[in-house]
């Protein structure tokens, strides 16, 4: 019985990519929630640089300072707007899939959007994963947030060790006055039934998704094990609106999309590429890796990070805590 092959599916490179590039931001709950924001900026970054290029400038303004003048006959002094500079990683990832692989989710009248669906979907949730390893890179031990943005409550005896309402609200007073920027919770399952079992999660119909979604104390909720836990111990972690760059590019020379088969083995193969940059703002990544292009575990490493911005302008804060 001979094989599916991508001719029958009617891949087209170039518009597979840009299909799938455009379905990962327009469904990404990161995206939709304020969370990562698209910077063209950096797209113009992302497109200028040869393969091999593995690092973006992200220069930036720094709040005005300084106090007003009494208006008058004294010549006034002149500030200067200062400019700082953030670099970022420059993440190229790429999967391979089998026709066998797609075929069952080929259907309807058009087969190249079904099997973009399932793709972007599946790029959705690495990007989650990325999200996640900055994250545990920026709040380990030494890392660029984890003195003046964790509150740690993990020490405390008995029940103040565990996670609840006043735990939480002191973790999001750690932002100040900026607190209202915050606007997503990330937890461990453990945790997330802990709050059910408090009834203090809530839902909410997204007509868009045309789904439920989950609230703790009006901050969305993304539940994912790969959030840290030590003997016990969990990470919750809110962020907020702004705090990750998000854009995607094309460096020079990098195909997105491209099929091949393999006469001997009779398969059809789908490759699909992405760079982009995943990067949270106010934070310079300063470290190495091995790889061409950074992996996760590289982003998880405390001293890769490093904060440019002043605190209350980073809205990422942790709560570290026991749920029993």
């Amino acid at each position: 019985m001979p094989g599916t092959k991508f001719a029958d599916m009617v891949i087209v490179p170039e518009k597979f990519t840009a299909y799938i590039n455009e379905r990962t931001t327009k469904v990404s709950a990161l995206v939709k929630s304020g969370i990562a924001v698209p910077d063209e900026r950096v797209a113009g970054l992302i497109n200028g640089t040869p393969l091999g290029g593995n690092m973006i400038q992200m220069p930036f303004y720094k709040p005005l300072t300084g106090d007003d003048e009494i208006f008058g006959e004294d010549t006034m002094t002149p500030d200067g707007i200062k400019t700082g500079n953030e670099r970022a990683t420059l993440l190229i990832r790429q999967k391979a899939w089998s026709a066998t692989d797609l075929a069952k989710v080929k259907g309807g009248s058009d087969p190249m959007a079904a099997i973009g669906d399932y793709i972007s979907d599946w790029w959705i949730e690495r990007e989650q994963a990325i999200f996640l390893s900055a994250l545990k890179g920026l709040f380990a031990t030494g890392g660029a947030l984890a003195t003046g943005h964790l509150h740690d409550i993990s020490s405390k005896s008995g029940a103040a060790a565990v996670i609840g309402v006043e735990a939480a609200l002191d973790t999001k007073q750690l932002m100040g006055d900026a607190a209202n920027k915050l606007g997503i919770v990330v937890m461990h399952s453990a945790t997330y039934t802990k709050l059910q079992k408090n009834q203090d999660i809530t839902t909410q119909y997204d007509s868009d998704l045309k789904v439920e979604i989950e609230y703790y104390l009006g901050y969305r909720v993304i539940v994912d094990d790969t959030m840290p836990v030590n003997a016990g111990v969990y990470d919750t972690m809110f962020v907020g609106q702004g705090a990750f760059a998000r854009q995607e590019g094309t460096p020079i020379g990098l195909i997105g999309t491209e099929t091949d088969r393999d006469i001997l083995a009779s398969k059809d193969v789908l490759v699909n590429r992405k760079a982009f940059v995943l990067h949270p703002n106010g934070v310079s990544f300063t470290g190495s890796f091995t790889t061409a292009y950074a992996a996760n575990s590289d982003l998880e490493i405390a001293t890769n990070w490093k904060a440019v911005a002043d605190l209350k302008n980073i809205p990422i804060v942790c709560l570290r805590h026991k749920i029993a």
